[in-house]
């Protein structure tokens, strides 16, 4: 499946991320993300981004930059190259998954070939027979725009989340503001 287009938003009255993810043979693929669900996906994505990155041979750095600059500059390099003026086509005519967006419980990350990132979203529901789940290949220039939109959500979200992005310094976790969090507190 070749993706065509790619929106990322966040939707305040499910407190959710949806993706929605258009083909070339125009089908359209919808998926939930939690707040749970990023939290752990999103510090695996930006590791792939860089390993993905320094894999490639035309990476090579020839004044000594480390991995992390090199995946900046890729990065960058893939953002500029982006077209994020043009709306997202909602007419799709196929919709293999039907209406209701996918709610990813478990997420697989394989590296593919030429830097590409094949992820697999499936949707393991209590009391519900059956197993829905799609499947993207996503070269690095489109996981560069993922990643991205993915920060831009998690701005609207208010989830209290900063993702770092590629390049950030060392010291910053990914986790600092569930690490920090008081538990809730519940009335009975």
């Amino acid at each position: 499946m070749t993706i065509h287009q790619l929106q990322v938003s966040y939707v305040m009255e499910q407190d959710r991320i949806l993706v929605r993810w258009n083909t070339h043979a125009g089908e359209e693929l919808r998926l939930w993300l939690t707040r749970r669900m990023v939290k752990n996906l999103f510090p695996h994505m930006l590791e792939a981004t860089t390993q993905l990155a320094t894999d490639q041979s035309q990476l090579a750095s020839h004044d000594g930059a480390d991995s992390k600059a090199l995946t900046q500059f890729k990065k960058q390099e893939s953002l500029q190259q982006a077209d994020f003026s043009t709306p997202f086509d909602s007419s799709a005519a196929v919709l293999p998954l039907g209406d209701a967006p996918l709610l990813a419980t478990t997420v697989q990350m394989t590296p593919g070939k030429g830097g590409a990132l094949r992820i697999r979203f499936a949707e393991h529901l209590p009391g519900v027979e059956g197993v829905r789940s799609f499947e993207v290949t996503l070269r690095q220039d489109l996981l560069h725009g993922f990643v991205h939109l993915l920060e831009i959500a998690l701005q609207s979200s208010d989830w209290g989340m900063t993702m770092t992005g590629v390049g950030a310094p060392e010291d910053a976790n990914v986790t600092d503001a569930f690490a920090n969090a008081e538990p809730p507190r519940y009335l009975n």
